[in-house]
Formats: structure tokens, C-alpha cells, sequence
């Protein structure tokens, strides 16, 4: 009766009626009961005390510190101390200093080092830099020039430091320590004159760990307010960025997760005095080994229950998804682009249904698909090919209304009536408009060395110059390395016309500064071109960098005004291949710097050049 009823109903019924009676309530079932009854009970348990056992070894630890930083208080004060903080170089002699050093390490150090073997040495320093040692409980040879410039470093820094302040973890000769320094004050004046430097081993916290835990963790490691790591069982850890703040919410100081496919309980308790943070983590099989054979037995269960469902719903929908997997392949190929593809039918049950149906409208489609992506192809390249013959017309249509020898006899005119005249700067204007129009009309090399360009530009800023007294122009470029840099001819004046227009005038401010600024680079040559005026929006120099990444034009208005930008990547590009062109390296209120990155000369383009 029941294969009667499935018969009846659609296949959508069919599938959700086995999934729901074969897979879904005993899954439910079994679920409920086990994480509800027992794993949730196990995982609170081992949560609650991991955390107890952590917050009792922070407790010790802190008890550790805290003894420490009472048992240096009293020594700071001491006479040999006090009169150390005034001592400079030339203040006393040789056998006075050795005598105050012996007297501060028998009286003050030996207070400190007597029965500790968890310190592996011990600095004074006063304001003067220089320093008594003693790392008499080393047994191997110390580098103690290494040792006095850490200490030299840690005084240069005492304004930032607190008057009794934890380092983070330093190796010593490859051995790990972790600085502890006080500030050290002048009794007197009450300033501070010096710092006591003390450098831990890390067996006593490592002691401190195993005592409390009893290897209840399967690893402990301690990390401080800045994140790193300054005591872990792998020394190549330790120093090591470790944010376990990351997974951490505000009412839980634990996670649970997956370390080496093994679930894993990771607590985490901070101190309130150190600001350490102590984190430890426990894989959760140990703790949870009283239900182990239970969990697997409804397991095997479970997987025995699926594997039943999985033979009926398979059975049943195969024939109908197979067709369909076979269409999804199809469509997964029309996505990637492979619009062309053998056209297969069906399985035969399905040849005069809606599959069939599906499968000629899918076919129908991607021949549609196939045409209007020619067509398209098609007319870009006729656009293509237009806009470059309307670019060389406009451009011939140009170079032939100028009569190079003409503008040139004129402007010499020009300059021989100002120097007549003695109106220097009008002959000092004509001679440079007359170098840039020899180099931009008569110049017909198609590439030229940066040098080229550099001289041609100084005649258009001489002019801009002349414009405005108080735009200053700065050239930061070596003379031996932009004459073996190439350059498409015509680079710099459109970069420095949008610097004076969308820079300067645009934006009604006077130009101020122009700076060309060089420097060599792992490609090439790297030339900046700096403004100081009001920068573009952040969006517009997203599209343009975009523009420039692609090699495609920008959404920009292709006016005269923004092509020019576009027009010298694109030559570049073309000219000499990736990386070479154009970046908008900065562009806000302060100012735009835009970096052009050029090829070397070679011996292939020397004849080009």
C-alpha cells in the first residue's frame, strides 16, 4: 500500500517522503539523544575545569612576578647604587670605578642572584650609558658587547617605559630570556638617572606550568598585551604574533576546534597585574573517553541508516538526474565561455518530455549566444580600427597645417626684437617655445631617452615659470641614468598640462610646485611627477589605475582634458610591453604624484633610440 501511495505522487514527494522516513527522523532521533545527553554535559565539564586549573597557574605566576618586582625595589636606594647614577667617564678614575662596580654587584646584585638560577643576568645603567654587568651565572661564553648595546637601547628608550615594566621575549646567545626593567631614581632630584636591567631564564615559569597543570594540557603558552608570544614549549615560537582574541567573544574565554583533525579545547585566562594572557589547549578526546564507544556505536548506526536511504533515493532519482548532470556539465562549459560543444541528447525515456524540451531551448540559446557574440566581436574591431584612423587623420591634419620653418623664423624674430629691446624674458619665453615646437613637430622618432624628454620639458616649465613667480620646479634626476632610459616621445608635457589644469587651475589655486623626481627600480627606471595642488577624487583614481592596470580606457569622459593620461599608458604599453607605464601613486587635497615606469636602453633599442 505504501508503493502504491508513492506512485501517485510527484517525484519531489517521492524524494522528500524517503529522505524524511530513511534518513531524516532517525537522525533526529540519535542526535537529540547524544548531543543533548551526554556531549554537551562532557564538553561544559572539561571547559569549567581547564579553565579552574588555568586560573590557578595565572594565580602562581603572578605570585612569581610579583616577587621579583619587591625583591629589586629595595636595591634601587642602595648607597653603591645612588652614587653609580652620577658616575660619567671622566669623573673618577679607573680603580674608584672598579672598586663602586665590585661594591654594587657583592652588595646589590648578590641580594638578587643568591639562590635564583631562573636569572640569567643582571645590567645597571645610569644616564651616562655606562654600565655594570654581571652574568656570572652563565656557564658558556656571552658576547657582552651585544649585551651592552641592548642595554644601551633600552635607555634610549626610557622616556617611553613604565617605571617597572615586562620586555618581550630576546634571545641571548640563542638562549631565550625575557627583560625585565626599573626605572632607576636619583634619591635627591627624584628623576630618573638610570635603569636595572634583569634578564630571565624561563625554566621557573616553565616549573611554575608542570607544577600546577600536572600535564593536564598538551601544551601551554603565554602571550602578552601586544600579542606576542614570550613563553611556548617550541622556542621557535616564541616572539611570534599569536592574536587569540580573534575567535574570542566577551562572556567565553574558550574555543573549541580543529588542531590536526582532532577537536581541540583551547582556554585562555588573562592577568589582570601582568596583563599576560596564559592560553592552553586539551584535545577533547580526553576527556570525553567514557562515551567513546557509545558515540561510535551510533555512528556506525547513523552511517548504516544513510547508506539504506542513500540506495533507495538513488535508485529512484537516478535516471531522471543523470540527463541532468549531463546539462549542468553543458551549462558549466557555457559559463567558462565553450559556447561550441557536441550536442548530446538525453537518456531515451526522457527523448519526448520536458528534459527534452530543456535540452533544445539550452542548445537553441547557445547558437544565439554564439552569433551575437561575433556580431559584437565584429563591430569592435571595426570600431577599433575607425577610432585609430580618425587619431592618425587628426593627427596628420595637424602636423600638415604647421609650417615648422615658418613658426621658427618668427619666433627668432620675435627673440631678436625682445633682445633688442632687452626684454630678456620675452627672449627667454620665444627661445624655449621655439625648443618645444623643433622637438615636438620636427622630432620624428617614435622612441627617445628620458633625456630628450627632460630637456624638452625644462623649456615648457621655463615658460610656465615665466607665468607664475612663484611656481618652483624641482629636477631630482641623475644625468647618467635618464641618458640609457627610453621614453615614447611626448610623455612628460601631457602628465605636467593635467598637473597645471585639473591640479591647479581647475580648482582656482596659483601653481606652486612642480617635482620630477628618479630613481632606478627592479624593472627599470621609476620617474615620479609631483604637484602640490588639489588632488583628484578617490574614485577617479581608482578608475584611472584600473584603466591603467587593464590597458583599457577609463569610464572617464573622454574629453581632450582626461584622454591625455590614457593616451601615454597606452604608448607606453604598446611601445614596450608590461610593467612600463603609468600609476597614480597619491592623489588627495595635498597634492597628485604619478609614477612612470620606464625601460633601460638596450642593445636592441639603441638604433630605435
Amino acid at each position: 500500500m505504501k508503493f502504491s501511495l508513492l506512485k501517485k505522487n510527484s517525484i519531489h514527494t517521492k524524494l522528500f517522503m524517503i529522505i524524511l522516513v530513511f534518513v531524516c527522523i532517525p537522525l533526529l532521533i540519535l542526535g537529540f539523544f547524544w548531543y543533548g545527553k551526554s556531549t554537551k554535559t562532557i564538553e561544559n565539564n572539561a571547559v569549567q575545569n581547564s579553565q579552574h586549573l588555568l586560573a590557578q597557574t595565572n594565580e602562581y605566576l603572578d605570585f612569581y612576578l610579583n616577587d621579583l618586582e619587591q625583591s629589586t625595589a629595595p636595591i634601587v636606594s642602595m648607597s653603591p647604587i645612588q652614587r653609580y647614577l652620577d658616575l660619567s667617564p671622566g669623573s673618577t678614575s679607573r680603580y674608584e670605578r672598579f672598586t663602586l662596580d665590585k661594591d654594587i654587584k657583592e652588595e646589590a646584585f648578590s641580594s638578587i642572584l643568591e639562590g635564583r638560577s631562573d636569572i640569567f643576568g643582571i645590567s645597571l645603567i645610569n644616564h651616562f650609558g655606562m654600565q655594570v654587568n654581571n652574568y656570572s651565572q652563565v656557564n658558556h661564553f656571552l658576547n657582552m658587547d651585544q649585551i651592552r648595546n641592548r642595554n644601551q637601547e633600552l635607555l634610549e628608550q626610557t622616556e617611553q617605559l613604565d617605571a617597572y615594566q615586562i620586555m618581550n621575549i630576546d634571545f641571548i646567545h640563542d638562549t631565550p630570556v625575557l627583560t625585565v626593567v626599573r626605572k632607576v631614581y636619583d634619591v635627591q632630584t627624584f628623576e630618573t638617572s638610570g635603569l636595572l636591567i634583569i634578564n630571565l631564564r624561563l625554566n621557573q615559569i616553565e616549573n611554575i606550568i608542570n607544577e600546577v597543570t600536572e600535564s593536564h594540557f598538551n601544551r601551554v603558552w603565554i602571550v602578552n598585551e601586544n600579542h606576542r608570544i614570550i613563553f611556548h614549549p617550541d622556542q621557535t615560537e616564541l616572539g611570534q604574533t599569536f592574536d587569540y582574541e580573534e575567535n574570542q567573544t566577551e562572556s567565553q574565554n574558550f574555543l573549541i576546534n580543529q588542531i590536526e583533525d582532532k577537536r581541540t579545547l583551547m582556554v585562555m585566562d588573562r592577568s589582570d597585574q601582568s596583563n599576560w594572557t596564559m592560553i592552553a589547549n586539551v584535545p577533547m578526546q580526553a576527556v570525553m573517553t567514557n562515551l567513546m564507544s557509545f558515540r561510535n556505536l551510533t555512528i556506525w548506526i547513523g552511517l548504516a541508516l544513510i547508506g539504506v536511504a542513500l540506495l533507495f533515493v538513488g535508485g529512484f532519482s537516478f535516471s531522471l538526474t543523470y540527463s541532468l548532470i549531463n546539462l549542468q556539465k553543458l551549462m558549466k562549459k557555457a559559463q567558462s565561455g565553450r559556447l561550441k560543444f557536441n550536442k548530446i541528447k538525453p537518456l531515451r525515456f526522457y527523448r519526448n518530455d520536458e528534459v527534452s524540451d530543456l535540452y533544445d531551448s539550452f542548445y537553441n540559446m547557445t547558437d544565439e549566444l554564439n552569433r551575437l557574440i561575433e556580431e559584437v566581436h565584429h563591430s569592435k574591431l571595426k570600431e577599433k580600427e575607425l577610432e585609430i584612423k580618425n587619431r592618425e587623420s587628426e593627427l596628420r591634419a595637424m602636423q600638415s597645417q604647421i609650417n615648422p620653418h615658418f613658426l621658427y623664423n618668427t619666433l627668432e624674430l620675435i627673440n631678436s626684437h625682445a633682445i633688442i629691446e632687452n626684454q630678456l624674458m620675452i627672449s627667454r619665453m620665444t627661445t624655449s617655445l621655439a625648443d618645444m615646437f623643433r622637438y615636438n613637430v620636427s622630432n620624428s622618432k617614435k622612441v627617445v631617452t628620458l633625456k630628450e624628454e627632460i630637456q624638452q620639458i625644462r623649456s615648457y616649465l621655463d615658460i610656465q615659470q615665466e607665468r607664475f613667480e612663484d611656481l618652483n620646479v624641482v629636477y631630482d634626476v641623475k644625468e647618467e641614468d635618464i641618458k640609457e632610459v627610453l621614453a615614447t616621445r611626448i610623455t612628460l608635457q601631457p602628465i605636467l598640462e593635467n598637473a597645471f589644469i585639473h591640479g591647479y587651475e581647475e580648482h582656482g589655486l596659483a601653481p606652486s610646485f612642480i617635482g620630477i623626481y628618479g630613481k632606478r627600480n627592479e624593472f627599470g627606471y621609476s620617474l615620479y611627477i609631483v604637484d602640490h595642488g588639489s588632488g583628484m577624487a578617490q574614485a577617479t583614481k581608482d578608475t584611472y589605475n584600473q584603466a591603467f592596470r587593464t590597458n583599457e580606457p577609463s569610464d572617464e569622459k573622454k574629453t581632450t582634458k582626461r584622454i591625455g593620461m590614457n593616451n601615454v599608458h597606452r604608448r607606453l604599453h604598446a611601445t614596450f610591453g608590461q610593467p612600463y607605464g603609468l600609476t597614480i601613486e597619491r592623489s588627495n587635497e595635498k597634492g597628485t604624484v604619478i609614477l612612470i615606469t620606464l625601460p633601460y636602453l638596450t642593445h636592441e633599442t639603441k638604433k630605435e633610440a
